[in-house]
């Protein structure tokens, strides 16, 4: 497993930087992992990204360095610890409405005492057995990094006790979706919206939790780095593909 620069950045306060990729090819994490980004978001949730085509994307990333996040698709522990196994160290997950759910998908990304992710022999994740099962181990519960992602009116009422859960690293804001979890789809900046994002920012804050945000530009994300806020995604793959064609065709016109 390599080592978590991205997690090191977090935990000296820092601010770190990266982007999302639902294009399901290496080729674009070669180039996104090219620029400077500390960490690229690898969406299953909402792509057709599999888990062979992904196992190509995590070599595309070695090879440039950067480090993948991957957000999840679906809510099975098991599936947590097979995508680690193909050298996935860091997860987003989605959808996390309970302490319970939360702890319960935990289990799945570390191994015993703390969680019962399976021993799966030689794997990438422990460079096909090159390292030895104490290393790999140790490695594992140093370099991953849980992401946890609040979106909904149950999120919100169970913040507090979702931040007992032991292991999470970020609790990642959605503004889109908390939006519409509120009552206003789309108006992120309604100001009951960006009130619940400061109150949440606060209350997380205070448990010694980083937190993350998705900014729609780089003035938004300055915004939201002098209020506390660590971690950011700033645009994909596609939007970023789309806006640079566009560009080109205006000035060709």
């Amino acid at each position: 497993m390599t080592i978590n620069s991205m997690k090191r950045k977090l935990q000296e306060g820092k601010c770190v930087y990266g982007s999302w990729v639902r294009i399901p090819s290496p080729i674009v994490v070669e180039a996104l992992g090219s620029v400077g980004f500390d960490f690229l978001h690898i969406d299953l949730e909402h792509s057709s990204i599999d888990l062979p085509m992904l196992d190509y994307m995590v070599l595309a990333g070695y090879s440039q360095d950067i480090q993948l996040i991957v957000r999840t698709a679906s809510q099975n522990p098991a599936d947590l610890y097979r995508i680690m196994d193909i050298g996935v160290s860091s997860f987003i997950l989605p959808r996390i409405e309970t302490a319970e759910q939360c702890a319960k998908l935990l289990q799945g990304i570390r191994y015993s005492p703390a969680g019962a992710r399976g021993l799966g022999g030689p794997v990438r994740g422990n460079r096909w057995g090159v390292i030895s099962l104490d290393q790999h181990m140790e490695e594992a519960e140093k370099e991953t990094t849980v992401i946890v992602q609040i979106e909904s009116k149950e999120g919100l009422a169970n913040l507090d006790s979702i931040l007992e859960v032991n292991g999470i690293d970020v609790i990642y804001i959605g503004p889109l979706d908390l939006s519409q979890a509120l009552g206003y789809p789309g108006q992120v900046e309604h100001p009951i919206v960006q009130e619940t994002i400061h109150s949440m920012v606060k209350t997380i804050r205070d448990k010694g939790i980083a937190v993350g945000i998705h900014a729609s530009d780089t003035e938004q994300a300055k915004y939201w780095a002098e209020h506390g806020i660590q971690y950011f995604t700033v645009g994909m793959d596609v939007t970023l593909l789309q806006s640079a064609g566009l560009s080109l065709m205006n000035s060709l016109k």
